[in-house]
């Protein structure tokens, strides 16, 4: 453990000795103490000692007292490592009750984190004086040693059932109060709705597809609509594209402006107008974009949380997964990058208690089947994402693949592949390249040529 001059690590010898002392007057105690302690959270060395002998009478069954206590560590020839007999009578004889065990265990909790934190921010100092080591890297780090040290102050205990149930039932209450089926965020597509109930917080989902079947429109879409509708703050981080890029398709989906006109600026008078309109909604939505290129998870997970805390946060879109970085402790091992990439924005979601809309790719083996409909097999490094999504779809266009011009176009089939708390199955969209817009189909003018379904 790392000493600074003439400073000592954070401590409570009185708190310590209560706590062991307490556990060897009533046993009793030593199962509450076990749960909510390790050994290692005990600054004085004999006192980790004492802790884990108890802990392995414990795990054998054997009562736990001065008597026990003492016969094992002269066994284990390690009584004078803690200061002999004398010292586990001295403990046994300060404790007159146990009554304030469970204040003495929080303040030695307290002060181990603090010890842990700053042994870590000492580890990150030295990194930081080795020419070696990029800021990045710094940052990355920082980002692993400290976002769950809040969580360590915070035990997850049983729940009983009893008191789960009153908060579930409160739940209840409320969402019957509100209109309709959605209650989540509405994407402003009904199939999609009536399938997810509207997007649920802390739900990590997968969009995937090959090449030009639309999934960056179909994502940006449900992140244009879910910035109206709602009426909430949305990120998107664009690695693809820059940000120019991804408010001309913005605009276009919004104006209803053909994308090559907006990239030639051959518009003609309606256009104008409807330039106008779109880009006057969009100024007024809650979009944010961030187009930095290979950014690590480590800072797309510290912005959202800045940005959480600043001005509130809804939804996440991220495209695409596969261009995102990790850390690199995982020495190149792509797999194990992809697990923590996909790890991270699962724990995101959970913290923020938000959706987070992932974009990914599939691999190639698609094209060499007759049915060209995707598979969970067919997503790039899948065994994490399967694993880590509450929700993955696939996006397909039969139009592409069969050029047959009887065959009716601007269908996107929406493929349920995984569903963890709903059905699985298919819901169809209209897809109008020309202004990389999503429709429901009920919606989509005549000149579409979309057929009755």
């Amino acid at each position: 453990m790392l000493e600074l001059p003439n400073r000592q690590m954070p401590h409570s010898t009185d708190a310590e000795q209560a706590i062991l002392g307490a556990m060897l007057l009533d046993e009793k105690v030593c199962e509450d103490v076990k749960l909510k302690l390790q050994p290692d959270d005990f600054y004085h060395h004999r006192h980790r000692i004492i802790y884990e002998t108890m802990l392995i009478l414990l795990d054998q069954n054997i009562g736990v007292d001065v008597t026990t206590v003492t016969a094992y560590l002269q066994d284990h020839k390690r009584i004078a490592e803690i200061g002999g007999v004398e010292y586990i009578l001295t403990i046994y004889e300060s404790v007159a009750t146990t009554a304030h065990t469970e204040h003495y265990v929080e303040i030695v909790l307290e002060k181990s984190i603090s010890r842990l934190i700053i042994n870590r921010a000492q580890s990150l100092i030295e990194q930081g004086y080795d020419p070696e080591t990029s800021t990045q890297d710094l940052i990355d780090t920082a980002e692993q040693q400290f976002s769950g040290l809040a969580r360590l102050n915070q035990g997850s205990d049983f729940k009983q059932i009893d008191n789960v149930i009153i908060d579930f039932i409160k739940n209840v209450e409320r969402l019957s109060q509100s209109t309709g089926e959605v209650t989540g965020l509405t994407t402003g597509f009904t199939a999609l709705d009536n399938m997810t109930s509207g997007l649920q917080n802390n739900d990590l989902i997968i969009v995937a597809a090959r090449p030009a079947m639309g999934k960056t429109a179909f994502a940006l879409n449900i992140a244009q609509n879910v910035a109206k509708l709602n009426h909430v703050n949305v990120a998107i981080f664009s690695l693809e594209m820059g940000a120019d890029q991804l408010v001309s398709r913005l605009v276009s989906a919004e104006g209803r402006i053909e994308a090559h006109r907006l990239k030639t600026g051959n518009l003609e008078g309606a256009d104008w107008r409807s330039l106008k309109i779109a880009t006057d909604v969009l100024s007024n939505l809650g979009i944010y974009i961030d187009d930095t290129p290979g950014i690590r998870v480590g800072e797309l997970r510290a912005k959202c949380r800045q940005l959480h805390q600043q001005k509130g946060l809804g939804l996440v879109m991220i495209d695409y997964l596969q261009l995102l970085s990790g850390s690199k402790a995982n020495g190149g091992n792509r797999q194990q990058e992809v697990s923590e990439i996909s790890r991270m924005l699962k724990e995101m979601a959970r913290e923020l208690k938000i959706p987070v809309i992932a974009l990914s790719q599939l691999s190639r083996q698609v094209e060499n089947r007759e049915d060209k409909r995707p598979m969970m097999s067919d997503l790039r490094e899948s065994g994490s994402i399967e694993q880590d999504a509450d929700i993955v779809t696939f996006l397909y266009r039969e139009d592409y693949y069969k050029k047959d011009p009887e065959l009716n176009d601007n269908i996107v089939e929406v493929i349920f592949a995984k569903h963890r708390s709903g059905a699985v199955g298919t819901v169809k969209l209209a897809f109008r390249k020309e202004i990389s817009r999503f429709e429901n189909l009920v919606n989509v003018p005549e000149s579409a040529h979309i057929p009755d379904v």
